[in-house]
């Protein structure tokens, strides 16, 4: 097995190489968390932008002849 300070030499190059190729990482504040966007449904959505909601009310089963009621 490799000494210590030569695997520490080697981890801090390669991170180097990568740091060169790559960019540093950007950092953030964790200081203050990011405002998460609020999740709003689509009848909501239509309240807000003045679109319309169309629903869909039917059991999913298609129109047929013979299914309704008999006479």
């Amino acid at each position: 097995m490799a000494p210590q300070a030569n695997l520490v030499k080697a981890g801090a190059e390669g991170f180097d190489m990568l740091d060169r190729v790559f960019g540093r990482p950007r950092t953030t504040d964790k200081h203050f968390p990011r405002k998460q966007a609020e999740i709003i449904t689509s009848k909501k959505a239509a309240e807000i932008y003045g679109g319309v909601l169309l629903t869909d009310n039917s059991n999913g089963k298609a129109n047929r002849p013979g299914t309704g009621f008999k006479n």
